[in-house]
């Protein structure tokens, strides 16, 4: 175990620097706590360690955004300082380990309850690691003692809600299990995670540290934003200590601890607008509280999107594809772009993936191979590329010479299982198989030659030939496990290129990353997942400048929708869980601002067996309603719309489902860029982010909202013939007395000032419902 300790001695810096924080406490250990309004409503805390003891993730000390005018500092004693803005007070206490209790303000500038909504823990709410300089947060949770002997039952269809409950955690992105969060624990790295489970398994392909929560009593919502990409962890509420009470807890291998309290106007949606604010590379207009992207995906890429692993590494590939496409679209299936896994890049003789290497037995002429599927058939290529070379790659050479890759540490040097001659980290990568790992080295995004070298590649290999987009792959950066390896840090993970010194300014601040040498550990890994999404993107832009790039990321930070419109959640298997759970994750995602364009592999990616014709049915039905629409699979046979044509009735569903979704995409494309694109909200919403007035809707994550007015409610479970449905009587504006009608039916439901459960038989497209206001 760590050695964990708990600083004290602070008092106010009477001293503080330019340009520096509101309101700061140092110790003589030379710990330093930092209190600093960005505006009214979002405020940031820093615990700095010593810097004489502790890497810290930043170069030259932390950057501060301009305060807020709006910030009054009163002393109230040796041991006490608030700090009060419009919108909030906080009670600043250091006769111990600095506690701060957060107070927020009502119009009228008056307290809302004499109750914090938030409150750090007791005694040692900014802990830290003695040996290593990990860093911690400790905050205060509602009670976890049960209140009743039935707390846990769920009486009826739906979660139970037990009316003395109160605290409601959401977030983490990408992460398993319910929407609802609390009680849980997740980490936050990146892993290569096939055919994970969706209710325990942990971590996962994304790092995405901020989490909202909601207060049933108040009707407020916050948000908390751990500003840092190194490895970490929440405990939302599993660990349970009677020593220390009821508290969640943020952990971090590195300092400093950055973090950001989000206020908003106290609503959902202003939280999720303001932690997109943060983290948008690209500057707002002058209009919209943000800008997600510097552009927009092309309508396409809301299309029926295909992709198959087998297919990719046919031995006549070239020929296969073209044959599949052209099959498809006789089939009554049409593509609008094909995402072409790694099969293209195959070695011949050892099967391993040598990217920007076409395996020309399978491809015999890449040019005019991407002329007969983008000209002739009108579909749209993207290929798959990972952030690494292996050791036997033909390339390998010259992107060393180039100096390309991550640097080794210095005790690596001379060992050459670690290290090249030269100094370049090796690393264990996926190579050609399951379970299959060989030696390889992964490039190095933060270095000037890393991406001049991948953006020549991907130009010269991918970009002429004329193959539109770009899927990067396997960009956990997973295998890259010593936490020693350097960076180069010669360029911030936003470019100035991209968008000019305002880009830098807004994000590359709050990250942390300003330029200089530093190491794996102490900045993160995950920093070159959103660096390869930006030398992609600037490939693309400079080959293609009146185009709008197409990037699929599988991994995510924050921030990464700047450069990769689009995401997906991984290696999903071929089960009914993975239907039923998936739409858990997507709501989670998008209460965490991931990319605009999410979906899942249709029908499953891993397993021996296909869907079985009411699964690819049911789970086509609800990836109708997902922003990105992909049928994709690792099988020996590929997974295809038109698989069951032999069984009476089941294409045309299929037929019918496709025909619906091209007809949903305007929609689509006007709520991605009026919600997602401009404010940051997800296409799809729960039920609770117009519905957290009634209760009911807090634990509720298999039906959502497609923009405002429709509810969707998939059949997810075998056999099923009839699904029950919630029917929320009450909306946060104010509306009350709803009443909803089935779209393929005509019927209207009333619901008479209280939410209730209907019972709705079989339809082509599930129980889509909207709502009359």
């Amino acid at each position: 175990m760590p050695r964990i300790l708990i600083p004290t001695g602070f008092t106010p810096d009477e001293s503080p620097a330019p340009n520096g924080p509101a309101f700061a406490l140092r110790n003589p250990q030379g710990h330093r706590l930092s209190l600093h309004p960005v505006s009214s409503n979002i405020l940031r805390v820093v615990h700095e360690l010593p810097a004489d003891k502790y890497r810290q993730k930043v170069n030259g000390g932390i950057e501060w955004e301009p305060s807020t005018s709006d910030i009054k500092i009163q002393h109230i004693s040796e041991t006490e300082t608030t700090l009060e803005t419009s919108s909030v007070k906080i009670v600043v206490s250091y006769d111990g380990c600095p506690r701060l209790q957060w107070f927020a303000k009502d119009n009228e500038g008056e307290l809302e309850s004499e109750t914090p909504f938030l409150a750090d823990s007791r005694s040692r709410a900014y802990a830290y690691e003695a040996v290593e300089g990990g860093v911690l947060h400790y905050v205060e949770r509602e009670n976890y003692l049960p209140v009743s002997e039935d707390e846990l039952t769920t009486p009826g269809p739906a979660p139970f809600v037990h009316p003395e409950r109160n605290e409601f955690v959401y977030g983490l992105g990408e992460s398993r299990g319910t929407l609802e969060k609390s009680g849980k624990k997740f980490t936050m790295e990146g892993r290569d995670g096939l055919s994970y489970d969706w209710e325990n398994g942990d971590p996962l392909y994304k790092v995405n540290p901020f989490y909202s929560v909601y207060n049933k009593r108040s009707n407020r919502w916050y948000g908390i934003f751990y500003n840092s990409l190194v490895d970490s962890s929440f405990d939302l509420g599993a660990e349970a200590d009677i020593l220390w009470g009821c508290f969640r807890s943020y952990r971090a291998n590195s300092g400093p601890l950055d973090y950001y309290v989000l206020l908003g106007d106290g609503t959902l949606p202003s939280i999720v607008t303001a932690y997109a604010s943060l983290v948008s590379p690209t500057p707002p207009s002058p209009m919209f509280p943000i800008s997600a992207s510097p552009s927009l995906p092309p309508l396409s890429q809301l299309g029926y999107l295909s992709s198959s692993l087998s297919l990719a590494a046919d031995p006549k590939a070239q020929e296969a594809v073209i044959n599949f496409l052209r099959t498809s679209k006789k089939e009554g299936f049409p593509v609008d772009g094909l995402y072409l896994s790694s099969g293209w890049c195959q070695d011949v003789t050892t099967d391993n993936r040598h990217y920007f290497a076409w395996n020309r037995e399978r491809y015999p002429d890449p040019r005019a191979f991407a002329h007969t599927v983008e000209k002739e058939l009108q579909v749209q290529l993207i290929v798959n590329v990972k952030p690494w070379l292996l050791e036997t790659h033909p390339m390998l050479e010259s992107a060393e010479q180039a100096g390309a890759f991550v640097r080794a540490a210095e005790d690596a040097r001379g060992d050459e299982t670690r290290s090249s001659e030269s100094g370049s980290q090796k690393d264990y990568v996926w190579g050609a198989g399951f379970g299959s790992h060989e030696l390889g080295r992964y490039f190095d995004f933060s270095s000037q030659a890393g991406s001049e070298w991948w953006k020549q590649g991907t130009t010269e290999h991918l970009i002429d030939n004329g193959l539109t987009g770009v899927w990067i792959d396997n960009n956990e950066m997973a295998g890259m496990v010593d936490g020693d390896a350097t960076f180069r840090g010669e360029l911030g993970i936003a470019n100035a290129s991209v968008g000019g010194s305002t880009v830098l300014d807004n994000v590359e601040k709050r990250m942390g990353w300003r330029g200089g040498s530093t190491t794996a550990g102490s900045v993160g890994k995950a920093i070159q997942t959103i660096g390869m999404a930006r030398a992609t993107y600037e490939a693309l832009l400079a080959a293609r400048p009146n185009d709008r790039p197409v990037i699929v990321s599988r991994s995510g930070v924050p921030g990464v929708q700047a450069y990769a419109h689009a995401t997906w959640s991984g290696d999903n298997s071929t089960t009914w869980k993975a239907l039923k759970w998936g739409t858990k994750m997507t709501l989670s995602v998008g209460m965490s601002f991931g990319p605009g364009l999410y979906g899942h592999d249709i029908g499953g990616f891993a397993g021996k067996h296909h869907p079985l014709p009411e699964l690819l049915v049911r789970w086509c039905q609800n990836g109708a309603w997902h922003s990105r629409f992909t049928v994709h699979s690792w099988k020996e046979i590929s997974t295809t719309l038109w698989m069951y044509n032999a069984v009476p009735g089941i294409s045309d569903i299929l037929r019918d489902v496709l025909g619906f979704r091209y007809r949903l995409a305007p929609t689509f494309y006007s709520l991605y860029l009026t919600h997602y694109h401009r404010q940051g909200w997800p296409l799809l919403k729960p039920l609770l982010w117009h519905h957290s007035v009634d209760p009911s809707t807090l634990k509720m994550d298999e039906d959502f909202l497609f923009g405002s007015h429709v509810l969707v409610a998939s059949v997810t479970e075998k056999g099923a013939t009839f699904k029950t449905v919630y029917l929320p009587a009450q909306a946060n504006d104010g509306d009350k007395d709803l009443q909803w009608c089935e779209l393929d039916t005509g019927i209207w439901h009333s619901t008479d000032g209280e939410g209730r459960f209907v019972e709705l038989g079989e339809s082509v497209f599930a129980c889509s419902l909207e709502e009359k206001r």
